[in-house]
């Protein structure tokens, strides 16, 4: 399968440089997608060469990177596209990510500033994709973050997690719960471009500064996600004094363009935090317990500590009590998932 990559690749850098590369190697792909990665060598630089059948995220990719792109933003150059829109070339950012770096120096002073910088470039990335991205053309599979988008996340939760460490549960009571939980995201205030997959290991390194990855899932939905996100990302575990002073820099910045009071926004950030929570787990579910990747495997502990967090919040005010008991019956089984792991 590989090889016929690597030619595909061959050809697509001969159309674009008129000779080909020295070498191609192919990436070993951590993250929960399909895409293949690939960095290809040629004499003293290299190149990203990515292969994805699903042509829809090919063009979200495509059209979000021209925007950004246009705004100065630090995402990766997009250099060509092969006819069949499966096969593409982009920038190299090197191997070092901020999950990477915070793992090795912890949250010392350079992490702090590292952060700090990617939470600035979030929101103008925010704002600025909310007025020029065609969401309806392009943003894919939904141009919008709705109703239908959180019953989806909640319903793989449901089959990739719950069925499968085989908790017994009553469909109707749980389905109750998912559609309140559904119309919580239009209760938001603060929308606009929501990244959607906006953690440390998606946000790279280079010359001091952030550089953006992985924003092909982008679409028109509430901000305080993409927060949620990066602030509780399992495998990072920050602390809740780090939490608190990045959120607290978020709101300043988010505060200068929406009247929204700090109650409200911690009340709305942890509802996003939990439907986000629950996405990963659902998430882990297949990627770790189903297809036995250790990464999405070794989260789990740390997401259940993350919905414990949250559960255990004074800010969490949602009305899903038949699913909220459910929840904690499953975090009583933390231990099953660190000893089956």
């Amino acid at each position: 399968m590989f090889m016929g990559h690597l030619e595909q690749l061959n050809i697509l850098y001969f159309r674009w440089k008129k000779e080909f590369p020295n070498s191609i190697e192919h990436l070993i792909n951590t993250s929960a997608s399909s895409r293949q990665y690939f960095r290809i060598y040629a004499d003293v630089e290299t190149f990203i060469g990515v292969f994805n059948s699903d042509i829809k995220e090919n063009k979200a990719f495509f059209h979000f990177t021209d925007i950004f792109r246009t705004g100065d933003f630090h995402v990766p150059k997009l250099f060509i596209i092969d006819k069949s829109e499966k096969y593409y070339l982009i920038e190299d950012l090197g191997d070092i990510n901020l999950l990477g770096l915070l793992k090795s120096e912890g949250e010392s002073l350079n992490i702090s500033i590292l952060y700090k910088k990617a939470l600035e470039q979030l929101i103008r990335i925010q704002l600025y994709g909310s007025e020029h991205i065609n969401f309806k053309k392009f943003a894919y599979p939904r141009a919008e973050f709705d109703s239908q988008s959180v019953l989806w996340d909640l319903n793989y939760f449901k089959y990739y997690f719950l069925k499968v460490v085989d908790i017994s549960f009553d469909e109707q009571l749980l389905e109750n719960d998912f559609h309140y939980l559904a119309k919580e995201v239009t209760n938001q205030k603060c929308i606009a471009f929501m990244f959607r997959d906006f953690q440390a290991r998606n946000i790279h390194v280079r010359a001091d500064k952030v550089w953006l990855i992985d924003y092909q899932g982008g679409r028109k939905g509430p901000m305080l996600y993409d927060l949620a996100s990066i602030l509780f990302q399992a495998s990072a575990q920050l602390s809740l004094e780090f939490r608190e002073e990045l959120k607290t820099l978020y709101f300043n910045l988010l505060s200068k363009r929406f009247s929204i009071s700090r109650s409200e926004f911690e009340q709305e950030l942890n509802s996003m935090v939990f439907i986000r929570i629950i996405q990963t787990l659902g998430t882990y579910g297949f990627r770790g317990m189903i297809e036995k990747k250790s990464y999405f495997i070794e989260s789990i502990p740390f997401a259940l500590e993350n919905l414990k967090a949250i559960l255990d919040s004074p800010y969490f005010s949602l009305e899903i009590p038949y699913f909220a008991k459910l929840l904690k019956q499953l975090l009583e089984l933390k231990s099953k998932f660190v000893l089956n792991n």
